[in-house]
């Protein structure tokens, strides 16, 4: 998971959530300012989305909290976690609450989990359930993707090399937007294994 700064609401979806009598509906803009805010990465597993292979997860579920279904602080950008019969993410979380959030500075995701060389997320115990299970973030895919950047980002500090000043320019390039507003895919995994890197040296 990546820490997500939440922007201000697009001025369409404030009219769109005032206007009387209307429910629930991810019209175009809301869909552009979320992913916008989240560099065109889903909102738990990091991989690259755009508005066609997208959802709005509901953080808190609409089911349990209506009155927060309109709310953009509660509003993300997922993917649709069916790109492998293993559900994940959102689709995979339904209407189950979670204990680990992806804008919360008080408890920063990025500070929560870890990774390792064959690209499994690790972490603290007590998100063993939001992560294994409600999330399933640690299914097959997901690890084989996580490991594949991990791969591609190995072969690029193989090519510019190992000094610390090359490392850390790698590192700017995954810690920034492209000049289209995206992160790369899996960015935070990329991040930890060049820090790693960054401090051996």
């Amino acid at each position: 998971m990546k820490f997500i700064v939440k922007g201000n609401e697009p001025a369409a979806w404030k009219a769109y959530r005032e206007t009387s009598g209307v429910d629930f509906d991810a019209i175009p803009e809301l869909k552009e300012a979320l992913l916008s805010d989240q560099g065109y990465i889903c909102c738990y597993c990091m991989n690259g989305i755009k508005e066609e292979n997208m959802k709005v997860e509901h953080y808190k579920p609409r089911s349990t909290y209506p009155a927060l279904k309109m709310e953009y602080t509660n509003l993300f950008a997922a993917c649709k976690g069916d790109f492998c019969t293993d559900k994940h993410c959102d689709t995979k979380k339904e209407n189950t609450e979670l204990s680990i959030h992806p804008a919360d500075p008080r408890n920063n995701c990025e500070a929560i989990i870890g990774y390792s060389t064959n690209g499994k997320l690790t972490y603290p115990d007590k998100y063993k359930v939001d992560i294994e299970e409600t999330l399933n973030l640690n299914n097959s895919v997901l690890i084989s993707n996580r490991k594949g950047a991990l791969y591609g980002a190995a072969l690029a500090l193989k090519k510019i090399g190992y000094k610390s000043i090359s490392i850390k320019k790698l590192i700017d390039q995954y810690k920034t937007k492209s000049p289209e507003g995206k992160f790369q895919p899996y960015c935070n995994t990329v991040l930890w294994l060049l820090n790693k890197k960054l401090s051996a040296n």
